[in-house]
């Protein structure tokens, strides 16, 4: 059985499409992501996206501000605890628990991002996937990476999903937790 917090609220199935290309993922011979945005306890976004449509979505990205995610990931989250956290409960709600940065548990967190990696075949990856990074993190983050960079995100948001003006805090682009 899938886990719940792997499935489209929308259809209460997996994703079956690419948000950009709208290819089924099915039959995309490449890894995908589903990302969702959580606050107060609902669902507020979900997506999934092909590794090739990151991937171009990326380019946009200036490479200080890919250099500035990789250090985020690399010095403020605390993988060999992960790990070890992870070897006591490996399951999805053990991904899932707290934030991977801060620890704070998911029951506290006002709001959070969800994102875990799936293998060509629609089978989920495990490893530094599936995480969840609360929004503080997130906002830790976003300080980090430059006004075109997050105009590009937010150019990605108002492509992608139809509504009012989008939050003017979301989640950071990229990995964990965001475009692309």
């Amino acid at each position: 059985m899938f886990p719940h917090w792997l499935l489209s609220l929308e259809t209460g199935e997996p994703f079956r499409h690419c948000i950009h290309c709208r290819l089924p993922l099915d039959e995309i011979d490449a890894t995908w992501l589903v990302n969702k945005e959580y606050r107060r306890g609902e669902c507020i976004r979900e997506y999934a996206i092909c590794q090739r449509c990151r991937e171009d979505a990326a380019t946009v990205i200036p490479t200080s501000c890919l250099r500035a995610v990789r250090e985020f990931l690399e010095t403020e989250i605390d993988w060999r605890a992960r790990a070890e956290e992870l070897q006591q409960d490996a399951s999805i709600e053990g991904h899932l628990a707290r934030c991977i940065r801060c620890h704070t548990p998911r029951e506290a967190l006002d709001g959070f991002s969800l994102s875990a990696q799936f293998d060509s075949h629609g089978r989920l990856m495990r490893g530094p996937l599936p995480l969840i990074l609360c929004n503080d993190c997130s906002a830790h983050l976003r300080e980090r990476l430059s006004p075109a960079t997050l105009e590009a995100w937010q150019r990605f948001l108002a492509v992608h999903f139809a509504g009012p003006d989008h939050d003017e805090n979301p989640p950071a682009p990229g990995l964990p937790g965001g475009w692309p």
